[in-house]
């Protein structure tokens, strides 16, 4: 089942330079936390006023760097292994007040509690799947489409005997 992490830690420093960061840095880093179905970095300068409902406008003292993700497992195997697999970690909440790095796993894993936010509403796609019996599905999917590509025209017992070969 999969489970939700938000952080806000709030910006020291040259906050255009990491902005320019982020937007180069390759979503791709999170494919390296084999548990994180969903993971993003970006920067909240301000906040949007949301209509008339809202009864008074929220603001924010200093930009906030903003960690969202969806992951299977503990939070704290989660956190070890970003910790462990993302250095470009250093580089975003490295520019965050008061950050420990990543070589020190309790301080590391404490300061991201610590800008934790409760995240009370989260989407996912597929809630009790796991990232792994995901990926496995598309593998299997692609598979299903190269059979039914390569299988076009054969008859049905040619075609059940394929099944049977390729699917077992």
């Amino acid at each position: 089942m999969a489970s939700a992490l938000t952080t806000f830690a709030p910006l020291v420093g040259d906050v255009d330079a990491l902005e320019a960061y982020l937007e180069e840095l390759s979503p791709s880093v999170f494919a390296r936390l084999e548990m994180a179905h969903l993971a993003r970095v970006q920067i909240f300068r301000a906040l949007v006023h949301q209509g008339p409902k809202q009864r008074r406008t929220d603001t924010l003292r200093t930009p906030q760097l903003v960690f969202t993700s969806t992951y299977d497992g503990s939070l704290d195997a989660f956190l070890d292994a970003l910790a462990e697999r993302v250095p470009e970690a250093d580089e975003w909440w490295g520019r965050c007040a008061g950050y420990p790095g990543r070589d020190d796993r309790a301080a590391f894993r404490a300061f991201v509690r610590r800008h934790e936010v409760r995240t009370s509403l989260f989407a996912s796609a597929l809630p009790e799947a796991t990232v792994a019996e995901v990926r496995d599905a598309l593998v299997l999917r692609e598979r299903l489409v190269d059979f039914a590509a390569e299988a076009q025209g054969l008859d049905a017992a040619a075609l059940h005997e394929r099944f049977r070969a390729t699917f077992g």
